[in-house]
């Protein structure tokens, strides 16, 4: 019954303190349970989306007008009448304070002359086209999803994407596919709490008094996940065995980056020494009595 209880209960906060070193966590480290964590791996979510696209209407002036004026010369140079239209009717263009020739070019209401214009100004604009094309993005999850995928998940602070950005049409757009992807923060933090409800709990009623793990249980946007974990366990007289799994611990293999293993068992093997040195303390005080 010893081993029973202690062990189970160690199982169950190995689950939390590993998800306490998985990403996300704040600057310095730990406390990957905490608000802080949660608002990192949200400014991480984002800051990747806005790597690769731009909404019109975004403060990032020079990088719209840079869009704009590369896809109105392939435009042109391919005698893409449809996509030239398409840009130039959009009202919010206006916002993009272009030079002055570009600006009567682009208020001009006659598409035929302007057309006219825009193909002798920018026929010697270098433009290279590439396999994600030069219209305004049509499908922002499958242009993120394509990006990410060639650098394994995750884009790395200062990593080169060799693609250019994206312009999306309306800021109100993006900002709504950002919110939709930041609801997967905890994710990868989620299959620990899943392991951990699957450990027995404690048969001792002076160690099961405790609710192990209570802080990883209570982390509710680690809780809304499912979670894809797993824990077995198998118990003799002599022998205690519990092995817990997060099948999305590591995924992009954000544990290995972050040592969220070796933090976690570290952490635990100096809990674990003192808590087992006083549960042994306990156990003799209270045969005494």
């Amino acid at each position: 019954m010893d081993c029973q209880s202690m062990l189970c209960k160690q199982a169950m906060l190995l689950c939390q303190d590993l998800a306490t070193f998985t990403p996300p966590m704040p600057a310095g480290g730990g406390q990957g349970l905490s608000n802080s964590a949660k608002k990192a791996g949200e400014n991480a979510v984002a800051g990747d989306i806005h790597k690769i696209f731009i909404a019109v209407g975004d403060r990032n002036i020079n990088s719209q007008r840079a869009i704009v004026f590369r896809s109105l010369a392939h435009a042109t140079q391919t005698n893409n009448r449809g996509l030239f239209d398409k840009i130039i009717k959009k009202s919010t263009i206006q916002q993009l304070r272009m030079g002055p020739i570009m600006t009567k070019i682009l208020n001009d209401r006659d598409y035929d002359r302007a057309f006219l214009k825009a193909k002798n100004y920018l026929n010697r604009v270098p433009v290279s086209a590439n396999e994600y094309g030069l219209d305004y993005v049509q499908d922002i999850r499958a242009h993120h999803d394509r990006v990410k995928a060639k650098f394994g998940g995750r884009i790395k602070r200062g990593q080169r994407l060799g693609v250019p950005r994206m312009l999306v049409e309306s800021k109100e757009e993006l900002n709504a596919y950002i919110k939709e992807r930041q609801v997967a923060v905890g994710k990868s933090k989620a299959g620990w709490l899943r392991a951990l409800t699957m450990i027995p709990k404690p048969q001792r009623a002076n160690v099961a008094s405790g609710r192990f793990g209570a802080k990883l249980r209570d982390t509710m946007w680690v809780a809304r996940h499912g979670g894809q974990g797993i824990a077995t366990s198998s118990f003799s007289p002599t022998q205690g065995f519990v092995e817990i799994k997060n099948l999305l611990g590591n995924v992009n293999f954000i544990a290995d980056g972050a040592g969220t293993l070796a933090l976690a068992l570290g952490n635990r093997d100096k809990q674990m020494k003192t808590d087992l040195e006083n549960f042994v303390k306990r156990t003799f005080a209270n045969k005494g009595r």
